[in-house]
């Protein structure tokens, strides 16, 4: 990937870190985004300590100027841009549609569906210019086959893939490919303080995957650096489930 500039947006923890430890491995430069600075300097610091070069910059996705100002720091810090995690989102309370506030709903709403429009809007023009590159939008399962007690996160995550599978169109001939990361449950801090508040759950949760286990946020990392990386040139609109084996575990036979 040398000289090449990645962006992650949400990458003050979890598969955010992941994807920028992932990223400066390969030798891209790294700008780092995310609204907590706590979180967004850490993982700064350990890009550095592995010998990477990287750069913080607090932004919320939500927000056009922030993600206006991330675009603009990595074109005046390091030249350009042609690798970009879309990684942040906020879920809603788990509660039926109908008790859901209209607050709760657009603020989902806001960082997961609408951020990421926001992201590729500032993002694209730079990449293009930048000579070409890649989009990865973190997406989820639930955007695929929906999710009870979820619903703003599965219509803003079923949003996500659709958005970026129209993108890719748009963008196909103009050097940038569009693709989604679906994951299942990853065992980073989100999933760890929805299991802390519900300890009744863990095991279902873990027996949802085929696979018996969570993944672990470096396996959904290694999925989005290997799409945004030469190795997947002709892989574009399209949506890679990572999910250890939810979307063909039978309801029915106990395994």
């Amino acid at each position: 990937m040398k000289p090449k500039v990645a962006l992650v947006m949400g990458g003050g923890a979890g598969t955010g870190r992941a994807t920028a430890l992932g990223f400066a491995e390969e030798g891209a430069s790294v700008v780092i985004a995310d609204v907590n600075e706590e979180g967004g300097r850490e993982t700064l610091a350990q890009v550095q300590a592995t010998g990477g070069h990287g750069l913080f910059v607090r932004a919320d996705m939500s927000e056009a100027a922030d993600v206006q100002n991330v675009v603009a720091q990595a074109l005046q810090v390091f030249g350009g841009l042609h690798m970009v995690s879309n990684n942040a989102a906020l879920s809603a309370p788990n509660k039926p549609v109908t008790d859901l506030s209209e607050d709760e709903w657009d603020r989902c709403m806001a960082v997961t569906l609408r951020g990421v429009w926001l992201c590729m809007k500032y993002q694209l023009p730079l990449i293009e210019a930048s000579g070409g590159g890649a989009i990865v939008n973190v997406a989820s399962v639930s955007g695929i086959r929906g999710e009870a007690f979820q619903s703003a996160y599965a219509a803003a995550k079923g949003g996500v893939i659709n958005l970026s599978k129209t993108v890719a169109v748009e963008y196909a001939k103009r050097g940038i490919r569009i693709n989604t990361v679906c994951p299942g449950g990853i065992n980073s801090g989100g999933m760890a303080f929805y299991l802390e508040k519900m300890p009744e759950m863990r095991d279902r949760t873990l027996n949802a995957h085929a696979m018996g286990r969570l993944a672990e946020p470096r396996e959904i990392a290694d999925a989005v650096v290997y799409l945004c990386s030469d190795r997947a040139s002709f892989i574009t609109g399209h949506d890679l489930v990572v999910d250890g084996g939810i979307m063909v575990r039978s309801n029915v036979i106990d395994l």
